[in-house]
Order: C-alpha cells, then sequence, then structure tokens
C-alpha cells in the first residue's frame, strides 16, 4: 500500500494478488514448520536408537563380566575339588568346603557396592567430578557403568588373590 499526498492510499496488487501472496506466504511458513517437526521427530528417533544400541551393549559387557566370573569360579571349583580328592580329604571337609562356598556365593550378592569397598574414596571423588561435567546423560551412564565393571574385576582379582593366599598357607600348614 502506497499512501498518497492527498489522503489515499493505493496498492500496486489487486486484491487477489495480495490473498495469492498472502496463501504462498503461509505455505512456506507450514513447509518450514513440517520441515522443522519432521527433523526433530528423526533427531527424536536417531537418540532413542542410539539409545537402545548402548544400552545393549551394556547388557552384553555386562553379562561378558558375569560369564567371565562364573567360569573363573567353575574353574577355580573345579580345582579346589581335585584337589581335595588328592589329598584324602575328609567327606567332613568336603562339606564344610560347600558351605563356604554357598557363604562366599552369598556374600557376592551385593557386588556393587562391595566393589566400592575396594575403590578408594579419591577414585571415586574424581569419577563423580568427572561424571559432573559430562552434559551427555547416555556418555555420562556409559562412563559410570564401565567404571564400575573396572571396580568389580578389581574386586574379584584381589578376593583370587586372597583365596590363593589362604590356600597356599592352608597347604603349608597341612604339610
Amino acid at each position: 500500500m502506497v499512501d498518497l499526498h492527498s489522503g489515499k492510499s493505493i496498492s500496486p496488487y489487486t486484491q487477489e494478488q495480495q490473498e495469492k501472496m498472502a496463501a504462498l506466504v503461509r505455505e512456506n511458513k507450514e513447509r518450514k514448520l513440517k520441515a522443522i517437526t519432521e527433523e526433530q521427530a528423526a533427531k527424536r528417533k536417531r537418540s532413542e536408537e542410539e539409545m537402545m544400541r548402548i544400552q545393549q551393549e551394556e547388557d552384553e559387557k555386562r553379562k561378558a563380566a558375569e560369564e567371565e566370573a562364573a567360569a573363573e569360579e567353575e574353574k577355580e571349583r573345579r580345582h579346589i575339588e581335585e584337589r581335595g580328592e588328592s589329598s584324602g580329604t575328609t567327606k567332613e571337609d568336603a562339606a564344610m568346603e560347600k558351605k563356604i562356598n554357598e557363604w562366599i556365593a552369598n556374600l557376592s550378592l551385593g557386588e556393587d557396592e562391595e566393589a566400592k569397598f575396594y575403590v578408594p574414596q579419591d577414585e571415586r571423588d574424581a569419577l563423580a567430578s568427572e561424571l559432573a561435567t559430562m552434559e551427555d546423560p547416555l556418555e555420562w551412564r556409559e562412563r559410570e557403568e564401565e567404571k564400575k565393571l573396572e571396580w568389580k574385576l578389581r574386586m574379584k582379582r584381589e578376593k583370587k588373590r586372597r583365596r590363593d593366599e589362604v590356600n597356599r598357607l592352608t597347604e603349608e600348614v597341612a604339610k
């Protein structure tokens, strides 16, 4: 619209042309909004797929760690059984050993909490500060799970070292 000195307003476009332009502007806006909505939906879908992939990887890592621990315990149990049979242990000793193994199995139910006791407080604090700086929750969770598995492995190795030491001392005393 153009205002003239005389006070009249004139338009270089007809009413029909103005309506077409307004319709084109609306359609363009709608297309842009639709494209943005589709892009956000695609991003959300990708992030959900990424979360599922990470969860599956974590589950696989956890399973592998549990299977490794179970295999290690089975190997140790077989070793103890073989050693017990060759040294001529009595049935009472075997029953006592079975009770001890059950007791150890029951103790390992709270491994996450127990593993924390094998980690110095300053190391736990360092992890907490590291996690506080991370912005991506998936990365944060992955790092936390990785550390927990690392601490569990450290705990298992320490327990195995102690058991081996006790077994060695027991053999020495028996001789």
